[in-house]
C-alpha cells in the first residue's frame, strides 16, 4: 500500500471511530457497522469492500451475517477464521448480556414472563436448543440453561438429566423451551411427545411442568395454552398461561 493510500485508509478508520464515540451506532448503515467490526480482525485491510461482500452473500441483512454459521462466513472471499470468529462473537455476547440483565432475582409469574426471559437465550442460535428453567414456589428463577442441542426427539432428549438438574436446584416447577431456527413457532408431533415424556418423569418426583415454549425469532407459542396439549401441564396458583 502506498504511503498516501495508507494515510487515507487510517484517516477513514479514525473518522469512523470518532463518529461512533460521538453518536453511537444508531445512524450507522449496516455495511459501516460490519466495516468497523472487521477493523479489529483485519487491521491492514480495507474492510469496506468486505462488508459489502458479506451483506451480498447473506441477503443484505446485518442480522443474517451475524447469525450465519462460522463455516459459511469463511467461504466469503477475504474472511478468514479470525474475522469469522469476531463476527460470531457479537450475537453470543449480546445474548449473554441480555441474560445477565435478566438474572438477578427474576420472578416468573406467567408464561409471558418466561418467554421474555428466554427469548434472549435463543438469539443468534442456528441449531435447535432445549432450555430448562427451574423456579421455586414463589416463581423465583433458580436455574436457566441449555440442557440439549440438536433436533428435539424423545430418543435424544435426556429426561434423566432434566430430572437431576431440577432435583439439584430443589425446584418446585419447571418450564421447558426450545427453538425452531429459521422456522415458525408451531409445535411438531415430536415436540408434543417429548413434552409428555418430560411431564410424566417430573410428576414421579413431585415436580410440576408448567409450560413448554416453542420459540422462533421473536415469536413464541405456549403449549400449555394450546387446547390440544394443555392437558400435559400442571397448574399452579398465581401462574398464568397465555
Amino acid at each position: 500500500m502506498k504511503t498516501t493510500d495508507k494515510n487515507a485508509h487510517e484517516g477513514h478508520r479514525e473518522r469512523l471511530k470518532s463518529r461512533f464515540a460521538a453518536e453511537g451506532i444508531d445512524h450507522f448503515e449496516p455495511h459501516v457497522i460490519l466495516e468497523m467490526i472487521l477493523f479489529y480482525a483485519l487491521p491492514r485491510r480495507d474492510t469496506n469492500e468486505l462488508s459489502h461482500r458479506l451483506l451480498n452473500a447473506f441477503g443484505g441483512s446485518l442480522s443474517n451475517v451475524l447469525d450465519a454459521p462460522l463455516e459459511e462466513l469463511q467461504k466469503v472471499k477475504g474472511i478468514g477464521e479470525n474475522a469469522a470468529i469476531l463476527l460470531k462473537l457479537f450475537p453470543e455476547v449480546c445474548r449473554r448480556y441480555l441474560m445477565d440483565l435478566s438474572d438477578a432475582g427474576r420472578i416468573v409469574k406467567d408464561s409471558e414472563d418466561a418467554a421474555k426471559y428466554l427469548l434472549p437465550f435463543f438469539m443468534g442460535r442456528t441449531n435447535e436448543i432445549v432450555a430448562l428453567m427451574c423456579i421455586d414456589g414463589k416463581g423465583k428463577v433458580l436455574f436457566c440453561g441449555q440442557v440439549f442441542e440438536g433436533s428435539v426427539n424423545a430418543a435424544s432428549v435426556s429426561v434423566r438429566r432434566i430430572v437431576e438438574i431440577v432435583v439439584h436446584y430443589a425446584a418446585t416447577d419447571v418450564i421447558l423451551a426450545h427453538n425452531h431456527p429459521g422456522g415458525i413457532a408451531v409445535p411438531s408431533g415430536e415436540d408434543v411427545r417429548v413434552t409428555e415424556q418430560v411431564a410424566n418423569a417430573l410428576h414421579t418426583v413431585g415436580i410440576r411442568l408448567l409450560d413448554h415454549l416453542i420459540i422462533a425469532g421473536k415469536d413464541w407459542v405456549s403449549l400449555a395454552a394450546t387446547p390440544t396439549t394443555n392437558k400435559l401441564f400442571a397448574t399452579r396458583d398465581g401462574f398464568v398461561v397465555f
